[in-house]
């Protein structure tokens, strides 16, 4: 059968070993309860490589536990102990034909004083106080050179374990990035100044897990093609760099960004608001001036179609995702047997990679989310415990949002009968404001993925303009009802709120509203911040007026400080916080600032976008109609899409 992707599927020879196709999995690491690589992330890495990546990559290993360690759940490759683990994720990866990669990592001066020992003294390229307010020493050469052998005996243990691919970290803000970038590296040593200098140490390094591993052990170097700051590293930077770097390893791997200032996270971990594909412009100019290294490069490519694009232009010999995986783990599977449309698109929400953003989240919650696959984390128990139920049961589903598709999709994959009603005409109705707002397409993506796995489903109906009333539950008679009916807009008690001028914030796409010049938005939670660039980005003037001290708090970290950057620097959007609406008039809106002082707010239109509240007023009547019935999503808690595709999981995979 033809392929869709030719040079997406096409293999690849490096260092004489074959890759598969030009699909990796960016390294990324499975938090667990311990740092190890506990059996949950054995069967982590094991489905991305059963879901057909050709390298599948294990992330954030450091390589010195006494002085490196900048999270509670670090794995570390300086002691045998953790062998065993290592070997079986190794294992589990081989089990499905994908070479396996591991990233070795050092904090430098991003170590945390309260997870390393007392007597450890925290490193990097020159003496500061980092950003948890410790002192850094700056390494001397004997520092380096005993630096460099940890590389190389992490790398060893690794390639004693059965690794195919040694990744070894020079991007990000970590030791070696931070002697790379003028951020970090004032030395004014052979150490420092020129770029040339600079790289000195990060090369002794290489060449140390070069001399260890021997020639063929294959060596990725992972570095920041564009720092996205001030006197960070430069693209011209990174190709001179990479000329540095073409013979001493096997691929060079184009990221951007840095931990060191928070803002370029959406470089790093690319939201809505940046371009998929981000960081093709470098990783293009590196291939040209590469004889021998193979490019690969990462930054929001969560499409197929963007990623055939990108190596049939030559802008990349390998691809890399990361939260793609996490979203749909199946996703090359999906894209080589032409089922590219069921693909479970990732919305670039940030949520997973947001948990463990300290110190700027006040936890790391020590394990992943993904906003769109409820069984991520749950590996374990959906490969090997996911028995068919002991009865067959009729579940009847109402409401066809996200939750209440990810219900009856995981209650007819486990066997049961399932029928999906839905009031509207579509699937996913309430997600289609997205059509109108340019930055939210990877939202379009996954309704468009959802509805069509729902549509192509073995054992589930769908009936559309069917709403569920008392009567049709007493027709159907199902064994199990799902609830998922949803939630509807909170009007505040405000005067004059039932003026004309007055709507809903989802009146603009349920009702086709076209709203006037000035807009001024009540409410300035995620949706009405979203709603408001959008209208901005169409000409109208915006104003939004929220009572909290902060804009989208509820965001997660990532996307939330993306999203404000954007709002700041939109002309056409005045953001207006701490601020409490007084009355709304003919002509605008009363407020009152933090000082008490109360100003008029001009509009043609007002936006209420104060949240949601749950529509579950029918619940005790149909409590009484059926043996079993499950409330999940909106209209059990008003909650984000995460909440309630993992509730409508839930309430379809416990159906025995």
């Amino acid at each position: 059968m033809p392929c869709d992707y030719p040079h997406l599927f096409s293999p690849i020879i490096i260092n004489g070993r074959r890759v598969r196709n030009r699909i990796a999995s960016a390294p990324m690491s499975h938090r667990g309860e311990i740092p190890r690589y506990t059996r949950q992330a054995q069967e982590f890495f094991s489905s991305i490589a059963k879901g057909g990546a050709g390298i599948v990559a294990m992330g954030e290993a450091g390589v010195d536990s006494r002085v490196d360690i900048c999270h509670p759940y670090d794995s570390h490759l300086d002691h045998p102990v953790i062998l065993p683990s290592l070997a079986g994720a190794i294992d589990a990866i081989h089990l499905w034909g994908a070479l396996a990669s591991v990233e070795l990592v050092h904090s430098g001066n991003r170590a945390h004083p309260d997870y390393i020992p007392s007597d450890s003294k925290i490193i990097g390229p020159c003496e500061m106080t980092n950003l948890y307010g410790a002192p850094v020493i700056a390494m001397d050469e004997a520092m380096m050179n005993e630096t460099a052998d940890k590389y190389a005996y992490a790398a060893y243990m690794a390639q004693y374990a059965g690794i195919d691919i040694i990744n070894i970290h020079l991007g990000h803000g970590w030791l070696l990035s931070q002697f790379l970038s003028n951020l970090d590296n004032h030395r004014t040593d052979e150490y420092g100044g020129s770029l040339e200098n600079r790289a000195r140490f990060p090369l002794m390094v290489i060449d140390r897990i070069r001399q260890k591993c021997g020639s063929r052990m294959i060596l990725e170097v992972r570095v920041s093609g564009e720092e996205a700051v001030d006197g960070g590293l430069t693209k011209e930077d990174t190709v001179e760099l990479a000329k540095m770097l073409d013979d001493k390893v096997d691929i060079i791997h184009i990221s951007a960004g840095t931990f060191h200032l928070t803002d370029t996270a959406c470089r790093m971990f690319p939201t809505v608001f940046t371009p998929r594909g981000c960081n093709t412009h470098v990783s293009e100019a590196v291939k040209k001036v590469c004889k021998h290294a193979a490019v690969a490069v990462v930054g929001g490519l969560n499409d197929p179609d963007i990623m055939e694009d990108i190596l049939a232009k030559g802008k990349a010999d390998i691809v890399v995702a990361a939260r793609a995986f996490l979203a749909d783990p199946d996703f090359p599977k999906k894209a080589r047997t032409g089922h590219a449309d069921t693909i479970v698109h990732c919305m670039r929400c940030s949520s997973c990679n947001s948990v463990g953003f300290i110190p700027h989240v006040p936890f790391s919650s020590g394990t992943l989310r993904c906003s769109v696959n409820p069984t991520l984390g749950r590996e374990f128990e959906t490969s090997h415990h996911q028995t068919p139920p002991e009865t067959v049961k009729k579940v009847m589903v109402a409401g066809g949002g996200p939750g209440g598709m990810e219900a009856a999709l995981t209650a007819a994959r486990r066997g049961h009968q399932v029928t999906l009603f839905e009031k509207s005409d579509r699937l996913g109705a309430n997600l289609y404001y997205a059509d109108g707002i340019p930055f939210k397409s990877d939202l379009v993506a996954y309704r468009k993925s959802i509805a069509a796995n729902v549509e192509q489903a073995e054992n589930l109906e769908v009936r559309l303009n069917t709403p569920v009333t008392a009567e049709l539950i007493k027709e159907e008679k199902p064994d199990v009802l799902i609830a998922a009916c949803g939630a509807v807009p909170v009007i505040p008690p405000i005067p004059g709120v039932n003026l004309p001028i007055v709507h809903s914030v989802t009146d603009l796409f349920k009702k086709g509203l076209k709203p006037g010049k000035n807009v001024v938005i009540i409410g300035g939670g995620q949706a009405g911040c979203e709603e408001a660039l959008a209208l901005a980005a169409k000409g109208h003037e915006v104003t939004i007026v929220e009572v909290q001290p902060e804009l989208a708090r509820e965001a997660h970290f990532v996307y939330w400080k993306h999203l404000l950057r954007v709002i700041a620097g939109e002309p056409h959007i005045t953001a207006m916080r701490s601020t409490q609406v007084k009355e709304i008039l003919d002509d605008g809106v009363l407020a009152a600032g933090p000082d008490g002082e109360e100003k008029m707010l001009p509009a043609d239109t007002v936006l209420i976008a104060t949240g949601m509240t749950e529509d579950n007023d029918m619940l005790s009547e149909w409590d009484k109609l059926v043996p079993d019935l499950r409330i999940i999503g909106d209209c059990e808690h008003t909650a984000r899409i995460m909440e309630a595709v993992r509730s409508g999981y839930c309430a379809g995979y416990s159906i025995d």
